[in-house]
């Protein structure tokens, strides 16, 4: 099914159809590239809805696993289910409203296991049984055009699914994940200064690993909370190197590590608060995006003003970053007169 529709979703958009779906009571199959954050989507649907997930990974499944296992019972086989989906008779599962099934890795399971889904998904039984009314299924897998494990879906499976193709959005990656949930600084302004390695993944790449939201990911996780200093003219975190190339490739790893470097000149918070209007201003571009996501993280209700008088001598493009962190960072702050006063001025820009 490659290049299977010209239509292609953000991040955004896939949540939003998904929902609409499962609504209508059908099946959406969401498609992406590797390591964009399907996974977290379904996640994010489930907790919203206050549904248990019950993640099923096809590619690992046997055909017995969705049709279930044969025993006698008055002298007739009869096939029973595994415990893993729920059935009419399953009790709700405590402070939950239902169960959504997330049949990860669809396209990369074998035929027999896809086949043994048919009814599954279309009928909503497994074995004998049919699902619990409150069971939602949601299926997803890799793109067939990206050298992924994928088998093609057959015509009968295919018109059983919504399919939604996801592509990433940077703006929304960094509104929804990244400033969300307060990745570390150094991760956030350098995915802002090069948008296009938060994902730059090729099917024919040589290296070990790619960049993409689940690699970036890790490089947050592994530098969070800890300060990289020079010592003894050495800079810490180049001992990271290898470490950190494992994640995001040899490159980028050097070129992330290079970029850090520019936080240990940044203009000083105390300094601006001082004199807001005389500090000086970067004019590398590095060191602009490291003072933007550096001034996110030190503004509050009391310093406001001085750090709006500050921001403000920036270029809008600049302003903009900052003004849109802090909405999704620091939220109460959008009741500060100097923040109305900017939205009012950039409002044309936010919300392109």
């Amino acid at each position: 099914m490659a290049g299977m529709s010209a239509f292609k979703c953000t991040p955004r958009q896939v949540r939003e159809f998904s929902i609409e779906i499962l609504q209508a009571g059908l099946v959406p199959f969401i498609r992406s590239s590797p390591g964009m954050g399907k996974s977290a989507i379904v996640r994010a649907i489930a907790e919203e809805y206050g549904m248990e997930l019950l993640d099923v990974r096809l590619s690992t499944c046997a055909p017995e696993d969705l049709t279930g296992l044969p025993h006698f019972q008055d002298g007739k086989a009869k096939f029973m289910p595994f415990d893993m989906f729920p059935v009419e008779s399953t009790p709700l599962p405590e402070g939950k409203n239902g169960w959504l099934i997330f049949l990860d890795e669809f396209n990369a399971a074998p035929k027999s296991v896809q086949a043994a889904a048919y009814k599954l998904v279309l009928d909503k039984m497994v074995g004998l049984l049919k699902l619990h009314p409150n069971v939602m299924i949601v299926a997803a897998g890799n793109l067939d055009t990206d050298r992924a494990i994928t088998n093609n879906v057959g015509t009968a499976l295919q018109s059983r699914f919504v399919h939604l193709e996801m592509e990433l959005h940077h703006g929304q990656f960094m509104e929804d994940v990244a400033f969300k949930f307060n990745w570390d600084m150094r991760v956030v302004a350098y995915l802002n200064y090069m948008p296009g390695q938060l994902h730059d993944f090729r099917p024919d790449h040589n290296d070990k690993t790619f960049c993409c939201p689940r690699t970036w990911e890790f490089v947050n996780k592994l530098i969070t909370g800890k300060t990289f200093n020079y010592v003894d003219n050495h800079y810490e975190m180049d001992a990271k190197a290898p470490m950190l190339a494992g994640a995001i490739t040899s490159g980028v790893a050097v070129e992330f590590i290079n970029f850090t470097k520019v936080f240990q000149n940044l203009p000083k918070i105390g300094d601006i608060l001082s004199d807001p209007e005389n500090t000086n201003v970067p004019t590398d571009p590095p060191v602009k995006f490291a003072t933007t996501t550096y001034l996110i993280e030190h503004s509050s209700d009391k310093n406001f003003d001085k750090v709006s008088t500050y921001i403000n001598r920036f270029s809008s493009e600049f302003r903009v970053l900052f003004l849109r962190g802090l909405m999704i960072r620091k939220p109460e702050l959008r009741a500060h007169p100097s923040f109305r006063s900017a939205m009012l001025e950039l409002s044309r820009y936010l919300h392109d």
